[in-house]
């Protein structure tokens, strides 16, 4: 079956019929057409291994190339949207030097924090829910431990830095304080 592939993907590089003709020729004739025949033969499969091998790396180097594009293309679109954000952050500290009433200053960097978690969420970005839960390592990175009877042991107490997931691969650890049996 997989001949058979070869022989429909390249056309006229693979002749069995003129492969078998050379061979009966070849057990007739003489000792010379017989080696004449395999030099032939020989100058034959060499051009065909050639061309596959060209095949092989253009083949290769089409997809590199698509792969580099795809890359650039999903880059372009993220850096398209931070740009906007980033754009809404510069209004904001402009619009601060001019006004003494900090409470639009405050207002603007509060939507720009929901912007960058639309952002986020619509990248497949989740934060990692810690405070309250059980620890675990694979979500969260214990930076300190903390004695105290009110809650069991192992529980995150507080979070210190924000962890995330992204599309289901923690893409950054919530650093946090984890507590411990308080000592007697």
């Amino acid at each position: 079956r997989s001949w058979e592939r070869w022989r429909r993907r390249f056309p006229g590089r693979f002749n069995l019929k003129e492969e078998c003709q050379m061979a009966e020729a070849s057990e007739n004739g003489s000792p010379d057409l017989k080696l004449e025949d395999l030099k032939k033969e020989v100058e034959r499969l060499t051009r065909q291994n050639l061309l596959l091998q060209a095949d092989f790396d253009n083949a290769k180097k089409r997809w590199l190339k698509n792969q580099m594009e795809v890359q650039e293309t999903a880059n372009w679109e993220v850096i398209e949207q931070l740009l906007e954000i980033f754009d809404d952050f510069q209004r904001a500290l402009a619009g601060s030097e001019t006004s003494k009433d900090q409470t639009h200053f405050r207002t603007g960097v509060e939507m720009i924090g929901k912007r960058i978690e639309e952002f986020l969420k619509s990248m497949g970005v989740t934060p990692i829910e810690a405070v309250g839960k059980p620890f675990d390592p694979l979500l969260h990175d214990a930076v300190a431990h903390e004695a105290t009877g009110q809650v069991a042991e192992s529980t995150v107490l507080s979070e210190l830095r924000k962890g995330y997931v992204m599309n289901g691969r923690v893409l950054r650890p919530a650093m946090v304080i984890v507590s411990k049996n308080k000592e007697e």
